[in-house]
């Protein structure tokens, strides 16, 4: 009979371990992430183009927008705080988004370079209530990029937080 107890103390601390969600953990790029990622590292802007969702967005980036430019590539020399600048620094850690739930059309999801998510994260045991994401400075640790579902398959719709002047707000979060 005692032996029944402590197996059932044991069970019910396990389970309330499994109940307490901790920070969360990276995992690597599934592949329509990778595919705008790569895209864009390459500097290839059909294949650029080819992974953004419609939208005004899109269009500006075919345009050849200068402002859309910028966010992307930032200047000759000068990548500092622009996607290709954040993306090329492998491996990339992703994150799904707590903070936006997951649907069959939308998936908002965190991306760092892991040395930068390893300095900034909390402890992995630290309980996710007491440190949500984002963990860090956006454009300096890491990026947030919404991806939405369209008939050809899942496409970047935000590329990454950009500002579309007079939009009075980010296009992802």
């Amino acid at each position: 009979m005692k032996r029944v107890v402590v197996l059932a103390v044991a069970a019910s601390s396990l389970l309330a371990a499994c109940a307490t969600e901790t920070v969360p953990a990276c995992r690597a790029p599934q592949a329509h992430e990778m595919a705008a990622f790569a895209a864009i590292i390459s500097h290839n802007e059909t294949a650029v183009s080819e992974t953004l969702a419609p939208s005004a967005l899109r269009n500006a980036f075919i345009r050849r927008d200068p402002l859309v430019r910028a966010w992307v590539w930032g200047a000759p020399g000068e990548t500092g705080g622009t996607l290709v600048g954040m993306l090329s620094q492998p491996p990339l850690c992703i994150i799904d988004d707590p903070r936006i739930a997951a649907t069959e059309t939308v998936r908002q999801v965190l991306v760092y370079p892991q040395a930068n998510f390893s300095r900034v994260a909390p402890p992995a045991t630290t309980p996710l209530a007491d440190a949500p994401p984002p963990y860090g400075t956006a454009m300096r640790d890491f990026l947030s990029c919404r991806f939405e579902q369209t008939a050809d398959g899942w496409k970047l719709a935000d590329m990454c937080g950009y500002r579309m002047p007079g939009s009075g707000g980010l296009t992802g979060l």
